[in-house]
């Protein structure tokens, strides 16, 4: 997990927001081949019983919908060729594509955004999405520099979203995002002010929708990803996941499928169940053949 070691000394005292932000900082994530909807590799390992009494009955299943987030239709107004666009941008991203293409492909798909009907709200919201993604492929490449204006416009088009239709679920996730990645991007100012608040999006984002996938991901990742000292809990980590597995159902948009598959990897391999781990992470490479975090961390299992 990327984090900024000098800074662990500096906010101790925020060791439980910052397990919010931290799971952000991850540069797993990454774009596609197809990918069959039910993992190839069948049922999961059994868990062991020293982890807890529950498990994973299966690996999850891609949506048969086009998905802008889980239970999120992309805007009835939005081109064919417009959402293929998105997803193919997205799906890039999670692969790994270099970033100088990421950054013309999101450029591009802005301007078609800004020429499609959509009101100022859906608007607002694609070009959030946009933002954060073209972000992600700059920090997954360590470019700070080329990240940060990304994140603040995906930020700054989320709060458009609020301020038109309020604090939503979907609005609450689109803000907490981007706002985690420039909560240790910028200075130790910015992250105490903002830090805190990513947990919170995500908490009230569940008292209106508890079954809100997105928001269970943040929490679930939150112990899956730091040290126990950042507020890692590998083994609840994994009673989290379990938890969401039967509330997916027909099936995830394929980066929020990548991201559970590989979140209960890395708690197993937090676990040191180096076995359940590689399971685990070959079947989010089903999803992401090129996703850089996934290889490596199974490549590590395997040294």
């Amino acid at each position: 997990m990327r984090v900024l070691h000098s800074r662990r000394q500096k906010v101790g005292q925020l060791a439980s927001a910052m397990a919010f932000v931290l799971l952000l900082l991850n540069g797993y994530y990454t774009g596609a081949q197809q990918a069959p909807a039910q993992s190839a590799f069948l049922a999961p390992p059994q868990n062991p019983s020293s982890v807890g009494n529950f498990q994973f009955p299966f690996a999850g299943a891609l949506s048969p919908k086009q998905e802008l987030l889980p239970g999120v239709a992309f805007p009835q107004e939005l081109s064919a060729d417009a959402v293929k666009a998105f997803l193919g941008l997205r799906d890039d991203v999670y692969n790994n594509v270099p970033p100088e293409t990421i950054d013309a492909m999101a450029a591009s798909l802005l301007k078609i955004v800004a020429g499609a009907p959509l009101s100022p709200a859906d608007r607002s919201l694609m070009n959030a999405r946009i933002a954060y993604l073209a972000g992600r492929s700059w920090n997954d490449h360590k470019n700070k520099k080329q990240a940060v204006p990304w994140f603040e416009q995906a930020v700054s088009a989320a709060r458009s979203v609020i301020d038109i239709s309020g604090e939503t679920p979907t609005s609450l996730i689109v803000l907490a995002e981007p706002l985690g990645e420039l909560s240790i991007l910028k200075d130790l100012g910015f992250l105490l002010a903002n830090g805190p608040k990513i947990g919170q999006y995500a908490s009230k984002a569940l008292e209106s929708d508890p079954h809100n996938i997105k928001a269970l991901l943040l929490k679930a990742s939150a112990l899956a990803y730091p040290p126990p000292i950042w507020g890692g809990n590998y083994k609840k980590a994994l009673e989290a996941y379990a938890a969401i597995l039967p509330i997916t159902e027909p099936g995830l948009p394929r980066d929020v499928l990548f991201d559970l598959r590989v979140g209960i990897a890395t708690a197993y391999a937090n676990l040191k169940l180096s076995e359940h781990a590689a399971w685990w992470f070959r079947a989010a490479l089903e999803l992401y053949p090129e996703n850089n975090y996934a290889k490596s961390e199974l490549e590590k299992l395997s040294q």
